[in-house]
C-alpha cells in the first residue's frame, strides 16, 4: 500500500480513519476532516465516505444567491473572488479555524453540517474533560491510598526492627543467663565435693571414737570388761560430764583396739547394765562407732527409708554408711555419702529433710 499523505496537515497517515475527497481526489486525516472518530466509525457510511468533500472544494462550488454572505470590514482591502479556496490550513491554526463556510445549491446545508460538526466536537470535549475529572479523583484516591500504603509500611518496618532488637537482647539474656546457670552448676558441684571430702576428713579424725548410748549418768569404766573385752587400760575417757541418757564417747589409743571392741559389742548385742552397778532399772544399751552429725543425720533417714521400701541391712563401717536390700553375695551393695544417693536409691520422696554435711 502506497504512503498517503494528509492534505491539509501534510503528516503521513498512519492508520485508516482518513476521508478521500469525491471532488479534489485529496485525502485528509479525520482530525483535519473535523469528523469524530464516533462518527467515523458510527454515522459516516460507505455512500457517505464516497460523496463526501472537503471544506476547499465545497467554498469552490458557486452560490445561488448572496444572502448568506458575511459583511467584509472596512479595513479589508484585499479583492477576493468568490469560490477562492485556500489549499491548505494556515500552520499553527487547526482545521476549523480556517474552514470557510459555504452553501451549496441547496441553501444551508454547509452551515448546518457545521453546526453538526461543532457539537460534536463540543460534546467530545465534554465527554475528555469529564473523563479527565474521573482520572484526577481516581489518581487522588490512588495517592491517598498509596500514602496509607507507604505508612502501613513505615510502621511494619519500625515494628520489625523493634522485635528484632527485642529478638536480639533475649538472645544475649538467654547466652547469659544459660552461662551463668552452667557456671551456677559446676560450682555447685564444686562445692558438693568439697562437702564431701570435708565431712569425710572429719569422720577420719573419729575412727578411734565409740559411742555408748542408754546408759544413766554414771561413772563409764568397767563396761569393756562387761562386753568381754580385756582392753579397758587403753581408752581415755572424755570425762564430759553428761544429762540423762546422752552418749558417752570414748576415745581409744588405737584403731585396732576400738575394732575389737565394736567386734566384742556385736557378739554381746543383749548386754543390759544389770550387773554394773548403776542405778535403777536394768536396760540395755548400745556400743556404736562416732559419726560425724551429717553421717548421722544421713544413717537415721537411711534407716527409716530402708524400713519402709524393705531393705534388711543398713549399717556403717569405718564411718561408711552401706545400704542392702537382701542377703547373699550376689546382692549388691550402695554406699551412701550424700542426699543424692538416698534419692537415687530409694526415690526422692523416701527421704525427709535435706542432709548438711556439717560437723
Amino acid at each position: 500500500m502506497a504512503t498517503k499523505s494528509c492534505s491539509g496537515c501534510l503528516q503521513v497517515i498512519k492508520n485508516r480513519q482518513f476521508l478521500s475527497c469525491c471532488t479534489c481526489g485529496g485525502y485528509y486525516d479525520i482530525q483535519c476532516a473535523n469528523v469524530s472518530e464516533n462518527r467515523f466509525r458510527n454515522t459516516l457510511t460507505g455512500e457517505h465516505r464516497l460523496n463526501w468533500k472537503c471544506a476547499a472544494c465545497i467554498s469552490r462550488e458557486p452560490r445561488g444567491d448572496n444572502s448568506d454572505t458575511p459583511v467584509r470590514g472596512h479595513d479589508d482591502k484585499v479583492t477576493r473572488h468568490r469560490g477562492a479556496a485556500v489549499k491548505s490550513p494556515v500552520e499553527g491554526r487547526s482545521p476549523l479555524a480556517t474552514f470557510e463556510v459555504g452553501t451549496s445549491g441547496d441553501g444551508n446545508t454547509s452551515i448546518i453540517a457545521l453546526t453538526e460538526r461543532l457539537d460534536l466536537l463540543v460534546e467530545e470535549i465534554r465527554g475528555f474533560r469529564q473523563e479527565l475529572v474521573e482520572t484526577r479523583h481516581q489518581v487522588q484516591a490512588f495517592d491517598g491510598k498509596l500514602s496509607g500504603l507507604v505508612t502501613q509500611v513505615e510502621t511494619c518496618v519500625s515494628g520489625i526492627r523493634e522485635l528484632k532488637s527485642r529478638v536480639e537482647k533475649l538472645e544475649s539474656r538467654t547466652e547469659v543467663s544459660a552461662q551463668s546457670h552452667c557456671a551456677h552448676d559446676t560450682l555447685k558441684d564444686t562445692i558438693e565435693s568439697l562437702k564431701i571430702e570435708l565431712n569425710e576428713r572429719d569422720q577420719e579424725l573419729l575412727l578411734n571414737d565409740v559411742e555408748f548410748t542408754c546408759i544413766p549418768e554414771q561413772k563409764e569404766r568397767g563396761f569393756a570388761t562387761h562386753c568381754h573385752y580385756s582392753g579397758e587400760q587403753d581408752w581415755c575417757d572424755t570425762g564430759a560430764r553428761r544429762r540423762g541418757l546422752a552418749p558417752i564417747v570414748v576415745r581409744l589409743v588405737r584403731r585396732a583396739l576400738r575394732d575389737d571392741l565394736l567386734r566384742a559389742a556385736r557378739v554381746r548385742r543383749t548386754v543390759t547394765t544389770d550387773g554394773v552397778g548403776l542405778p535403777g532399772a536394768p536396760g540395755r544399751f548400745y556400743v556404736n562407732e562416732r559419726l560425724t552429725r551429717a553421717n548421722r543425720a544421713l544413717f537415721r533417714q537411711a534407716r527409716e527409708a530402708g524400713r519402709r521400701h524393705g531393705w534388711r541391712f543398713i549399717w556403717t563401717r569405718d564411718g561408711r554408711i552401706f545400704a542392702r536390700q537382701h542377703p547373699g553375695p550376689d546382692a549388691s551393695r550402695h554406699r551412701l555419702r550424700t542426699q543424692s544417693d538416698l534419692d537415687r536409691i530409694f526415690g526422692p520422696s523416701a527421704v525427709g529433710s535435706p542432709v548438711f554435711n556439717s560437723q
